[in-house]
């Protein structure tokens, strides 16, 4: 007997796995009240009009070059989609017409995809609609197993099961669309009759099952040892009525529970992102999982319209994301990680802070327990038909990777003095406040420092006279000390000062004259560190017009280096002697006190909204989801060689709503310096004027997010 005869944990491959999945949300309302449904909040006044399903349509088909795919699946969804069939099937009828008249590649690779409760299945308007399109459709319907477990869960909103009324569609459903499967869920209360509702479906003709567990919190004490022995009772029923031959449930998969592979954690298991849906408004959304009803901690994560298109660079954490950037360390060395499932939406929903790089664990230990019923499952069917047990070969492809150990590094502490600071960075007082920090909040920051190893760094110069510390003053701030750092803000306006280090703060209006700053401030200043205002708002023109000033800087840099007095400049000079990221170290070693008392990860979240705060210095520091601020949690930034970028926090929040994504122009901004560096860095070569540690090689994109996705 051999291994690939058993169909035991096979599942049937999906039509298309490569195809765009379009979900349009056509209603909020279901006839069934499941009680595990993650919508919880259906309802019978949000449904989706033509209107809107023509606009999204037509937003779809017509931008080519971001809906690239070969294939796409149109999946409509509820609530229970079908009590909009009439909607549904005008849609479709438009989706057809369309691909058809725009010669959309689509056209000939296309289906429409259902999971339906079944209770409507058999209406006259839904046989008609499935007889006018056989050919490209698919209908799972949902059935969770025996009458018992079934009409535990999938009730009606009188309280009544629903079993009776879906068993009598099965024979219809299954002629029409043989060998389909369907998906029954499992939770706290339904777990005793997991064995019997697996093998029910089975005897009414449904071999493939793609069982699985909720991912609440809904788990008790002794859940996982039910689970494990459940799926064992059903391992021996198996075997002695040799049912591996010709049915299948995914709960015994002989590829779970293993160490991760390398390339696992470079991946997604998750569709979100690649997947979009529509709701009702013409809204656009990763996936339903991030609509608002079907939310209970958080508002819905929109990524655009349909009128107006996604916003792409709320896209890129979902493109980024990775098993590694969203998993704690027990999670990705845990010895049995492999087929450990999860929803992004959920994660997004059970996280402390509002962002999707946090992975909920609360199926930990019924995982565990699936794995180790599975490990007795194919040990002991190998033994009983003789085969080879599939679980060894998958042993020998692992290879458990080693955690670097973290560096420490210093600590430090910015003291916001006022709220009329000169910025050192992308931020500045967006509220208008005034104000000022006491002299009591300053000695307790003051002792914070020394308690917790900090260094503290002054913003302005007010109250700090007795302060031992760095301070960051304006130019044009009196008592301007020989160890101050100073910050020209937007200009060079201020005393000749012969400090070497200064910080050149340059808006948009102002990128025209970066070349005429840099040149004026040397030879005073043999370091700049320029840092760009305002590039949020920063487009095409403004990206050229920096280019343009840059490559004249570089030109300059070339000419103060045969003088025999170079200067340095950030952006084009540190990456030269790079050999991997230097950024900005916000919320990891360094952090902002403001006048309020509170900490925060820098002076733009304090200035953004004062109740963004991590901690304060009486409690100290806590910060949801810290490990975001690592940057191998950073997809794009763990796999980018432009190791001069700041890599802004307040920026990537702000921009794609994740604080460990940047959006497309900071990653644009990044490697035009790069580029202008690579061109600078080949001039001092040629004349002998460096060795540089980063010899920095040509790529082919501006956006390493490229590199990902063409991966």
């Amino acid at each position: 007997m051999q291994a690939n005869k058993v169909m035991m944990g096979k599942l049937p491959r999906a039509w298309g796995n490569s195809a765009k999945s379009i979900t349009f949300c056509v209603t909020e309302e279901c006839n069934l009240a499941c009680k595990y449904c993650y919508m919880t909040g259906k309802n019978n006044r949000n449904k989706m009009s033509f209107d809107i399903a023509k606009k999204a349509v037509d937003y779809f088909l017509s931008n080519r070059e971001l809906f690239n795919e070969e294939s796409v699946v149109w999946d409509f969804i509820g609530g229970e989609p079908f009590l909009e069939i009439d909607l549904i099937d005008k849609v479709c009828d438009y989706i057809k017409q369309q691909m058809f008249l725009l010669d959309h590649p689509w056209f000939n690779s296309y289906r429409i995809s259902f999971t339906t409760n079944g209770m409507l299945y058999g209406t006259q308007k839904v046989q008609n609609f499935i007889k006018k399109n056989k050919n490209h459709l698919s209908i799972s319907v949902s059935i969770d197993g025996n009458k018992m477990k079934h009409d535990l869960q999938r009730i009606k909103p009188d309280g009544r099961g629903s079993y009776d009324d879906v068993m009598k569609i099965v024979p219809l459903w299954q002629s029409q669309f043989p060998g389909t499967d369907t998906k029954a869920t499992f939770a706290h209360e339904d777990l005793p009759y997991l064995k019997d509702s697996i093998i029910s479906l089975w005897n009414i003709g449904i071999n493939y099952v793609s069982a699985n567990v909720v991912f609440e919190d809904v788990w008790h004490e002794g859940d996982d040892v039910i689970f494990e022995n459940q799926l064992k009772s059903l391992g021996d029923y198996i075997i002695e009525n040799e049912l591996w031959k010709n049915y299948s449930v995914r709960f015994f998969d002989p590829k779970i529970g293993f160490p991760l592979m390398k390339d696992n954690l470079s991946r997604n298991y998750c569709g979100a992102g690649k997947m979009i849906a529509v709701d009702y408004k013409g809204d656009l959304f990763p996936c339903i999982r991030f609509t608002d009803f079907t939310l209970n901690n958080k508002e819905g994560v929109c990524i655009g319209n349909v009128v107006a298109g996604i916003n792409l660079d709320k896209l890129r954490p979902f493109k980024a994301l990775t098993l590694a950037n969203q998993s704690k360390s027990e999670c990705i060395n845990c010895d049995v990680a492999a087929g450990c499932a999860w929803c992004t939406g959920f994660n997004y929903d059970a996280s402390e802070s509002d962002t999707i790089y946090s992975r909920a664990t609360y199926v930990c230990k019924m995982h565990k327990a699936n794995v180790r019923a599975n490990e007795y499952f194919w040990d002991k069917l190998s033994k009983t038909i003789g085969i080879e047990n599939p679980r060894d070969n998958q042993r020998k492809l692992r290879d458990i990777q080693n955690v670097e150990q973290e560096i420490v590094k210093d600590k430090f502490l910015f003291f916001i003095l006022s709220d009329d600071i000169t910025p050192h960075c992308n931020y500045i007082n967006w509220q208008g406040t005034k104000n000022k920090m006491s002299r009591n909040v300053f000695s307790k920051g003051m002792e914070f420092c020394k308690e917790n190893n900090f260094i503290p760094v002054f913003l302005g110069s007010e109250g700090v006279d007795e302060g031992k510390g760095i301070r960051l003053v304006n130019s044009k701030a009196k008592n301007i000390q020989d160890d101050n750092i100073v910050i020209y803000d937007d200009n060079i306006a201020g005393r000749s000062l012969n400090l070497d280090n200064c910080i050149l703060l340059v808006s948009k209006k102002n990128i025209k004259n970066l070349f005429t700053f840099i040149k004026e401030l040397y030879p005073n200043k043999q370091r700049i560190n320029l840092i760009l205002k305002d590039i949020d708002k920063w487009e095409t023109k403004e990206v050229k017009a920096y280019e343009n000033q840059l490559q004249m800087v570089a030109d300059f840099i070339f000419d103060t280096y045969k003088q025999g007095s170079p200067i340095e400049l950030n952006v084009l000079t540190d990456i030269m002697n790079l050999e991997s990221m230097y950024n900005c170290d916000c919320g990891i070693t360094t952090f902002a006190l403001a006048p309020n008392g509170k900490i925060y990860i820098c002076p733009a979240f304090y200035f953004d909204n004062p109740n963004d705060s991590i901690g304060d210095i009486r409690n100290g520091i806590k910060i949801k989801n810290k490990e975001l601020l690592k940057l191998e949690k950073a997809p794009i930034c763990s796999i980018c060689d432009a190791y001069h970028c700041r890599r802004c926090r307040y920026l990537n929040k702000k921009l794609t709503n994740e604080i460990n994504t940047p959006s497309k122009i900071q990653c644009v901004i990044g490697h035009t310096e790069r580029k202008i560096a690579m061109y600078l860095q080949k001039k001092l070569i040629k004349g002998k004027y460096t060795t540089s540690q980063n010899i920095l090689a040509k790529i082919d994109y501006l956006d390493p997010l490229d590199k990902i996705v063409n991966q």
